[in-house]
């Protein structure tokens, strides 16, 4: 069994990170799953949360990721995201602020209204990012 596989992390404005992984988790329609070495291949889309990479070092690497798809084929992770923000970029405050500001929003909203979709996957944005900040804040 392999210890690590290659994985790369690409957006539309360019490569994010390329290296090797021990462990990938991130978060699909259907909740959160992760990938080891030797995985089936797989694809899925991804929803706005928080992708993790944990590298050969032993360090965990964050990126919030606004959705795309993830692919595992022949034992190599691709991530194609549509965006992807370190923690280090993320402002704590700006975060909590556009949380309230996207529930307020969502909660507002009938399941029905063409909004619904968008302001709720502004709100699981705005989640990931508080997230990312008090991950960025524990490992100071």
């Amino acid at each position: 069994m392999a210890a690590t596989f290659p994985f790369t992390l690409v957006t539309p404005t360019g490569v994010v990170f390329e290296g090797e992984a021990e462990e990938v988790s991130a978060i699909g329609p259907l909740g959160e799953f992760g990938v080891l070495p030797d995985h089936i291949n797989f694809i899925t889309s991804l929803v706005p949360g928080v992708l993790e990479a944990r590298i050969p070092d032993g360090a965990a690497m964050h990126w919030v990721v606004s959705g795309g798809l993830a692919e595992v084929k022949d034992g190599v992770m691709t991530v194609l995201a549509s965006s992807a923000e370190s923690p280090e970029s993320i402002d704590a405050n700006t975060a909590a602020a556009q949380v309230q500001d996207a529930d307020e929003k969502f909660s507002n909203l009938s399941f029905y209204d063409p909004d619904y979709a968008p302001a709720q996957e502004a709100l699981m944005l705005a989640r990931a990012r508080v997230e990312a900040a008090a991950l960025k804040a524990a490992s100071r």
